[in-house]
């Protein structure tokens, strides 16, 4: 009986990954508000770095968990997107501030469909999830502004770019917190179980 509940309880026992993820979009968001626009430059770096990394952490994720997680196939899909665009902005560090919008607003835009799928795969649990499915929701939206014109929300590129980066951040902590509250009711059934 206690057999089901370790499989899905160790199936999420990599929630502190989606944590790093959220903490890298969020402090990129918050460093973002503090760069001025004249280094665009250093930013398109920062951008590249930062979705490697969260390409490389979300891989891992997917990886580590394939055998026992269901949809564990978003987290490597979106983790292949994220570090292949790091990769192809790390080569081409002269992008313009023209194009870097729109690999950056399809980047967000595939992050926030895949959070409204994991919001809607924690409705399946009974967790409450409306709250990643808004912020997801809040993403999509965002994301379609900075890829059709960041001048129609009447604010700078700079700072639409920080408010998605910080979104996605939060929504990824949000998501690890809950994904880490499941983790711990699975092993305390599981627990009470085997007593």
């Amino acid at each position: 009986m206690t057999q089901p509940l370790k499989a899905i309880s160790d199936s999420i026992k990599h929630w502190y990954l989606v944590t790093i993820i959220g903490a890298i979009f969020i402090m990129l968001g918050i460093w973002v508000f503090s760069t001025p626009l004249e280094s665009y430059l250093v930013l398109a770096t920062l951008f590249s770095i930062s979705f490697l990394t969260a390409g490389i952490a979300e891989i891992a994720f997917a990886l580590g968990n394939k055998n026992r997680l269901d949809h564990w196939g978003w987290y490597l899909a979106s983790g292949l997107f994220s570090a292949l665009i790091g990769i192809f902005l790390l080569s081409n560090p002269g992008l313009s501030m023209v194009t870097l919008p729109l690999y950056v607003g399809f980047g967000v835009l595939f992050r926030s469909i895949a959070g409204i799928s994991f919001a809607l795969t924690l409705k399946d649990t009974g967790t409450e999830y409306q709250s990643l499915l808004w912020l997801s929701i809040g993403g999509v939206i965002l994301a379609f502004l900075l890829i059709w014109n960041p001048a129609v929300t009447g604010m700078t590129l700079v700072t639409l770019t920080a408010l998605i980066f910080i979104l996605l951040g939060v929504t990824a902590v949000l998501f690890s917190l809950k994904l880490k509250d499941i983790h711990k009711k699975l092993k305390s059934i599981r627990d009470s179980l085997d007593d």
